[in-house]
């Protein structure tokens, strides 16, 4: 079968751009692995693609949730892995494309998603995330158990607490990650830290610009809270702030660059886990040079 080409990377560093590229060369289609871009009326504060940088390139699991739902990567892994191999089945080039780690190891591994537990100390963890927050519990896993906590995202919050309970139970620990389902080849996205956070920064103010308060205002005004799952996400979740009168609209527009920073460093120990992975400076290349390199190591 052919492999998987994957292009992650932290958001901002040009991933889209290089997977529509690197579908033209391969005779590629795109499937997003990101997990907000899967909500409907969830556009501009996801950077969603438009359809005119598509280029024509098919782009799968984007828009293919309604905002009053939820979405859980086991469903992703399912309609994904099928998606993939029709793909496969109609002698095209599967590309996955995003920064949501969690979503590129449900299709690479056999991750189990669900189990049995212990009610009391789940009960207890839930109140200690409550109390703390959810970075507070990633550090505490990383404490515990450094290689799930290097596997697992700090917003999948059900997995983190689940390997705490396995940590503090002596529960089988997490799926090995070292058996994958199929080949593939990896590239990550780099660029200094620095550009990355001013890329942010501008990202960010291009947002506001593009109507992103109008854009969540618009979700709220559906009947859309701030309890929902897409609006956990970073550049919609700080406006509770604004709405409960904690924050003026420029200090939620400055957590916003602030979160969306911290996420990209996330992201960039993330994909430190993958020792297979092609890094790759995106700053001052082209996006056909970097598709060009990309599509010849392919076909090796």
């Amino acid at each position: 079968m052919n492999k998987l080409l994957i292009i992650g990377g932290a958001t901002g560093t040009g991933k889209s751009d290089i997977a529509v590229a690197s579908a033209k060369l391969l005779d590629g289609e795109i499937i997003s692995t990101d997990s907000m871009q899967i909500y409907r009326g969830l556009d501009i504060g996801t950077a969603k693609i438009k359809r005119e940088e598509m280029q024509g390139i098919p782009h799968y699991m984007i828009d293919i949730v309604d905002p009053e739902d939820s979405f859980t990567a086991a469903e992703f892994k399912i309609k994904a892995t099928e998606i993939i191999h029709d793909i496969i089945r109609r002698g095209k080039t599967p590309i996955l494309c995003g920064g949501t780690g969690l979503y590129i190891n449900a299709i690479l591994y056999d991750l189990s998603f669900s189990g049995d537990y212990d009610p009391v100390l789940r009960e207890k963890l839930l109140t200690e995330r409550t109390e703390k927050g959810k970075e507070y519990m990633h550090e505490k896993l990383a404490a515990l158990d450094p290689a799930a906590a290097m596997r697992l995202h700090v917003n999948d919050e059900k997995r983190v607490i689940r390997a705490i309970e396995k940590a503090l139970t002596g529960g089988k620990a997490e799926a090995d990650l070292t058996q994958a389902k199929y080949p593939y080849l990896l590239y990550v996205t780099d660029i200094p830290r620095e550009t990355m956070y001013a890329r942010i920064e501008e990202r960010v103010d291009r947002m506001m610009i593009a109507g992103l308060k109008e854009e969540v205002m618009g979700l709220i005004s559906r009947g859309i809270g701030f309890d929902k799952q897409c609006m956990q996400a970073i550049a919609y979740k700080e406006w509770a702030y604004a709405l409960s009168k904690e924050m003026t609209e420029d200090e939620v527009v400055a957590l916003i660059k602030k979160n969306t920073r911290n996420y990209a460093k996330r992201q960039v120990t993330w994909f430190k886990q993958y020792k297979d992975a092609y890094k790759i400076e995106t700053l001052d290349r082209s996006v056909e040079d970097i598709a060009a390199e990309i599509a010849a190591k392919y076909g090796e």
